[in-house]
């Protein structure tokens, strides 16, 4: 007779989860064949379908790329890894192992695995790198390039306020308050969030104008064109790591920047703030000592 998932140990004095109807009659499988069960698109779409209430598309399809191609494998540590070393994308290739990650952990929450197979694969080595981050000197290079003056407050906006791409193409007038500074923005996991307003320049425009009539994929292409013509790469997230690392070396704490720029981790605050040189940390030092 074929043996019978075990249920999920409850520690006593909680109370139980109740299981998806997902553990029922269709995934209530030997332990054996559990083991031999492999990633269907089926399965995808269903693991697609139980994402939270908004999340974005863009999040959707970067699922869709990295789990896409792991149709046909086994839902076991060896065909994860089989999988995970078939990849040559560098660095990306961590993003794939969080997709699988949440993926298995879904999988095992529905009772559909007896056991979740990445807690024994080791995520892939990552290059530490540091990004392009847009310095002050940078901007003002940039800004004299400009073309208009709506790519003028653009850029303004992304580094004085730290903003992500799609939450400064969204901006409106309406949801700035100059007398603090700050703006009601549309941030990451669609949730609302206050981040800095910007400098004056970016306050005349908003005066005179509700938005800034531009999409995210306009404001992307004019980057990509103000690079090639200043001779400097950019892109917005290279301004939001300007932002960053700009107040790193003006001596605000990680925390304060994490909070100031919507990071949900203080990891790429750290990460931003290995930029800051032992020159800029003594400069710094002198400042705050009066020396």
């Amino acid at each position: 007779m074929a043996e019978s998932l075990p249920s999920k140990q409850v520690v006593a004095g909680s109370s139980p989860v109740s299981r998806s109807t997902d553990s029922a009659s269709n995934f209530s499988q030997p332990i054996c064949e559990q083991f031999t069960k492999k990633f269907t698109k089926e399965l995808l779409d269903r693991f697609l379908s139980s994402r939270a209430t908004g999340t974005s598309p863009k999040t959707i399809a970067v699922y869709h790329l990295a789990l896409d191609r792991f149709i046909g494998y086994p839902l076991t540590s060896e065909g994860i890894n089989t999988y995970l070393n078939s990849l040559t994308c560098g660095n990306a290739k961590y993003n794939y192992y969080r997709c699988i990650r949440t993926l298995c952990r879904w999988l095992y929450h529905i009772d559909y695995l007896p056991i979740n197979p990445i807690e024994r694969v080791l995520p892939p080595k990552r290059q530490k790198r540091l990004l392009p981050a847009i310095s002050e000197e940078q901007l003002a290079i940039l800004v004299d390039n400009c073309r208009t003056e709506r790519d003028k407050v653009i850029l303004n906006l992304l580094w004085h306020s730290g903003m992500r791409l799609l939450e400064a193409a969204s901006v409106n007038a309406k949801d700035f308050n100059w007398s603090e500074r700050t703006v009601i923005i549309l941030g990451k996991g669609n949730r609302y969030r206050k981040a800095l307003a910007g400098n004056g320049i970016v306050r005349d425009w908003f005066s005179k104008h509700d938005s800034l009539g531009i999409t995210s994929r306009g404001i992307q292409t004019m980057l990509q064109r103000l690079g090639k013509e200043s001779g400097i790469k950019c892109n917005a997230h290279s301004f939001r790591r300007g932002f960053c690392v700009h107040n790193i070396k003006s001596g605000l704490s990680n925390k304060v920047i994490q909070a100031l720029g919507g990071w949900e981790s203080p990891y790429m605050v750290a990460h931003y703030a290995a930029s800051l040189t032992f020159e800029d940390a003594l400069s710094l030092y002198k400042i705050v000592n009066n020396l």
